[in-house]
C-alpha cells in the first residue's frame, strides 16, 4: 500500500505553520527538521499531533543540499513517496489520494503544476512543472536552488499529475535572500563547468539591479561547452531570452531582436521572443509590425510549463501589446477587445486603464 510523507526544512515559519499542516495532512506522515527556529516554530511542531516526527539542528554553515538530505532521514520506513514542500506552499485539495491511487509499484518521480506566483486577483503566474515528489532513491545537490538528483544506477520512471495536482507558492517576501549569493558563488565553484548553476549566478546579478554582470554571466554561460548539451536545452533558452530582456532595458534594440531571433531558430514555440519584439517594436512605433509579430507569438506559442516562460506571458501581456499597436494603427474596435483582456488581468495597472479608456472614447466618436 502506498503511503507518502512530506518533508521540510523550515526557520521561523509561525506565519505559515498551521495553514501548511492543515494541507500536508493529507499525507500519511508529515517530517520536518527545524533549521533553529526562535518565534516559537519549532514548539508549536513538536506539540502539534499532525507532525510525525520533528528536530531542530543548526549548521554552522548552512547550505539548502545538505538541510534537504537531512530532513529525509526523519521520513518513516514504510512511506515510499516523498514529497518535499516548503512552509509557504500549499496542494490543491484530495492531492495526496491522487497520487497514491496512480502511484505505480515502479514509479520513481511525480511531476505537477506549480505556481511560484500569483498577480494581483489571485490568477496563478510563473506556471511549471515541479518534480518534488520521489521515491526513496534520490537525494538533493547544490547549495541553494537546489535540485533532486537521481542516485547511481536509478532509471526515472516518472508519472505526470499535470492537471490533477497543482502546488501554489505564496512567497514570504520578508525573509532576506542576500545569502543566496554567496552559496550560488560556492556552487559554481564546486560545479565549474555546469552551466545550470552558472545560469543562476548571472540571474542573482539581475535581481541585485546589476544588469552589467548580469549579462556578462549570461554571455559567459552561451559559451561554456555544456550548453548544447540535451540535458542542458533549457539553460540555453532561459540565457538567451534574458541576454535579450537586458539588452532590450537598456534601449539596445537591435541587440535584444537579434536575440529573440535566435531564440526562435532554436525553438519557435515559445511565445516570449515574438512578445519581447513585439514590445520593442511598439515602443520604436513600428506598430504593424508589431501586431504581426505578436499574433505569430499567439499562433505558434504554446505553454510549456517551465522555467523559461514569464509569468505574464499567459496573462494579459500579449493582449495588452496587441491593443497598444492596434489602437495606433486605429483599429479600435480590436484594440478595445484586447485592452479589455489586459485589465481583466491586471485591473489595478492605472497605464492599461487609461488606455483601454482611450480606446473607448475613440469608438464612441
Amino acid at each position: 500500500m502506498n503511503k507518502i510523507c512530506v518533508y521540510a526544512i523550515c526557520k521561523n515559519e509561525m506565519k505559515f505553520v498551521d495553514k501548511w499542516l492543515d494541507n500536508m495532512s493529507e499525507a500519511d506522515y508529515i517530517v520536518v527538521l527545524d533549521t533553529g527556529s526562535t518565534d516559537g516554530t519549532y514548539e508549536k511542531l513538536l506539540n502539534d499531533k499532525r507532525v510525525t516526527k520533528v528536530e531542530q539542528k543548526t549548521y554552522d554553515f548552512f547550505r539548502f543540499d545538505v538541510a534537504r538530505n537531512d530532513s529525509m532521514k526523519l521520513v518513516p520506513e514504510d512511506a515510499n513517496i516523498l514529497v518535499c514542500t516548503d512552509f509557504d506552499e500549499l496542494f490543491n485539495k484530495g492531492w495526496a489520494d491522487i497520487v497514491r491511487i496512480n502511484w505505480k509499484e515502479n514509479t520513481t518521480r511525480g511531476f505537477y503544476d506549480y505556481a511560484w506566483s500569483h498577480n494581483e486577483i489571485g490568477e496563478p503566474k510563473d506556471m511549471f512543472k515541479y518534480d518534488k515528489m520521489h521515491d526513496r532513491n534520490y537525494h538533493w545537490i547544490f547549495p541553494v536552488h537546489e535540485v533532486l538528483y537521481p542516485n547511481d544506477g536509478v532509471k526515472e520512471i516518472g508519472i505526470n499529475f499535470q492537471g490533477k495536482i497543482l502546488l501554489e507558492h505564496f512567497q514570504d517576501t520578508s525573509k532576506p535572500r542576500k545569502f543566496y549569493f554567496d552559496l550560488l558563488e560556492l556552487a559554481c565553484k564546486e560545479n565549474p563547468e555546469d552551466t545550470h548553476v552558472r545560469m543562476l549566478l548571472a540571474r542573482e546579478y539581475l535581481l541585485k539591479k546589476d544588469n552589467k554582470k548580469g549579462l556578462e554571466e549570461f554571455l559567459k554561460v552561451l559559451k561554456m561547452p555544456d550548453i548544447n548539451s540535451p540535458n542542458k536545452r533549457l539553460v540555453l533558452l532561459n540565457s538567451i531570452l534574458q541576454v535579450a530582456f537586458i539588452y532590450e532595458a537598456e534601449k539596445n534594440f537591435d541587440e535584444a531582436i537579434w536575440y529573440c531571433q535566435e531564440f526562435i531558430k532554436e525553438d519557435p514555440t515559445y511565445r516570449e521572443p515574438y512578445f519581447l519584439m513585439g514590445e520593442m517594436y511598439n515602443l520604436m512605433k513600428m506598430y504593424t509590425l508589431a501586431e504581426a509579430i505578436v499574433k505569430t507569438g499567439f499562433e505558434y506559442g504554446k505553454q510549456h510549463f517551465d522555467w523559461v516562460e514569464r509569468g505574464n506571458t499567459y496573462l494579459g501581456w500579449g493582449y495588452d501589446l496587441l491593443g497598444v499597436a492596434q489602437f495606433q494603427l486605429k483599429k479600435y474596435e480590436e484594440a478595445s477587445t484586447n485592452m479589455q483582456i489586459a485589465v481583466k488581468h491586471e485591473p489595478n495597472d492605472i497605464r492599461l486603464l487609461k488606455n483601454y479608456i482611450k480606446c473607448l472614447e475613440k469608438l464612441k466618436k
